[in-house]
């Protein structure tokens, strides 16, 4: 008999999770996003940053050890101040206290899509000097 509730129940749950799936719609990504616009300039605004290599000061904070690939916070917000958040470390401060700080941060991911602008502009660069060359090319 307690078998039987049980399967009940699970079939119960079952629908009932079934019933929430298909309540849920999904939304059209033109529906969310406004002021849609071509990334452009990204070539010489990538040529402004200045990628370099560090070790963080493993002892101040819990962050990755080892070298590590990045930009200085401060240099990377001139060329794009949107793209630098705050992050929050709780750190000890004294027996069983802890206090907050707070680190600016760099969201690299919203960085891919300027990249790809880039790589785009250097592309039709690289093809144009292409076809320079084989106009010069041609003509000898």
């Amino acid at each position: 008999m307690k078998l039987r509730n049980v399967l009940k129940a699970v079939v119960f749950l079952a629908l009932l999770l079934e019933i929430n799936d298909v309540s849920a719609q999904k939304i059209a990504e033109n529906e969310i996003k406004i002021n849609v616009a071509e990334v452009s300039n990204s070539l010489n605004v990538i040529q402004q940053l200045d990628p370099k290599t560090f070790y963080y000061d493993s002892n101040k904070l819990k962050l990755p050890s080892g070298k590590q690939y990045g930009f200085i916070v401060e240099d990377f917000a001139l060329q794009f101040p949107e793209l630098v958040k705050e992050r929050n470390f709780s750190i000890p401060a004294g027996k069983n206290a802890f206090k907050t700080v707070s680190v600016n941060d760099i969201d690299t991911h919203r960085l891919i899509p300027v990249l790809v602008g880039a790589i785009k502009e250097q592309q039709i660069q690289i093809e144009n000097l292409q076809r320079e060359l084989n106009a010069i090319k041609s003509k000898k």
